[in-house]
C-alpha cells in the first residue's frame, strides 16, 4: 500500500535581508495542505503589518523577565537615579563572523571606531547613559569598549557575564534604546526593543555574495540610524 503524506506547500524567500512580495499570496493556500516556510524572512517588512500581535506573542517566560528586573535593579550605578538616564543595550557580535567562511561570503564585524561613534550618539542625545553590553566575545569588549572612551561621570559600561543567549535578548530587549553590530540576533533584540537604534552600514561587505542578497531599505526600520566605522559617521541608505 502507498503511504500517503500531508500535501506540503513550501515557501522559500528570494534573498537573505530582503522582502519577498510572494509572501502575501500564502493567504490562498489550501487548508488541506501544511505550509513549510524555510529561510531567514529577515526583512522589517515582514513584521511590520503584525507587529502588534507580534509583540503580544513574543514574550519573554517570567523566569526571564524576573532575571532582567534583578539584574537591572542591581546594576542602577552609584549615585545615579533611574528615571533620569537611559539605557541602551550593545549587541557586539563577533564568534563565527570572524571565521574565513564567513568573511568570504560577506559577513563583517565590527570594531572599536564603530561601537565609540555609535555609543556617542546616544551620549550627545541623552547625557546620562548606561549601556549594557552583551556579546558571544565579552572578553574583547572588556578590552575595548570602556568607560574611557566618555566622559566617566555621565556614561556607565556595564557587562553581561556568564549569562545565556536567552537572558541576554531579554537584557537587551528590555533596554530604551538599541545599539546594533551585524547578525540577525541584534536585529531582533532592536526590534523587540523599540527604541532608537543605531546599525552598522558597513553590512554587509560591499560586492560580496551576501550584499547581492540583501537591500538595507528592507532589512533595516527605515527609522533605524546607520553609522559606519569611518570619519564619515552617519549615513544614508544611498551610502551602502
Amino acid at each position: 500500500m502507498q503511504k500517503l503524506g500531508c500535501p506540503l506547500y513550501k515557501f522559500t524567500p528570494r534573498g537573505v535581508g530582503v522582502y519577498d512580495p510572494r509572501v502575501t499570496s500564502l493567504v490562498n493556500i489550501s487548508e488541506n495542505q501544511s505550509l513549510l516556510l524555510k529561510g531567514p524572512f529577515q526583512s522589517w517588512k515582514y513584521a511590520h503589518p503584525v507587529a502588534d500581535q507580534l509583540r503580544q506573542r513574543l514574550r519573554f517566560r517570567r523566569e526571564l523577565t524576573e532575571f532582567v528586573a534583578d539584574f537591572l535593579t542591581g546594576n542602577v550605578p552609584p549615585g545615579w537615579t533611574a528615571l533620569k538616564f537611559v539605557r541602551v543595550g550593545v549587541h557586539v557580535r563577533r564568534g563565527d563572523f570572524l571565521g574565513a567562511w564567513a568573511r568570504s561570503r560577506g559577513f563583517t564585524v565590527a570594531g572599536k571606531s564603530y561601537l565609540q561613534r555609535a555609543m556617542g550618539y546616544f551620549v550627545e542625545r541623552f547625557g546620562q547613559v548606561q549601556f549594557i553590553v552583551a556579546s558571544n566575545d565579552i572578553r574583547w569588549c572588556q578590552k575595548h569598549v570602556t568607560s574611557s572612551m566618555f566622559n566617566k561621570t555621565n556614561v556607565n559600561i556595564t557587562f553581561s557575564v556568564k549569562h545565556n543567549a536567552g537572558q541576554d535578548l531579554a537584557l537587551l530587549a528590555s533596554c530604551n534604546h538599541t545599539v546594533m553590530t551585524t547578525g540577525t540576533y541584534g536585529w531582533w533584540a532592536a526590534w523587540l526593543a523599540n527604541g532608537i537604534t543605531v546599525y552598522y552600514a558597513n553590512f554587509p561587505r560591499r560586492g560580496s555574495r551576501l550584499s547581492t542578497q540583501t537591500r538595507s531599505s528592507e532589512y533595516y526600520r527605515p527609522d533605524w540610524i546607520a553609522i559606519n566605522d569611518s570619519n564619515n559617521h552617519i549615513v544614508t541608505r544611498s551610502d551602502h
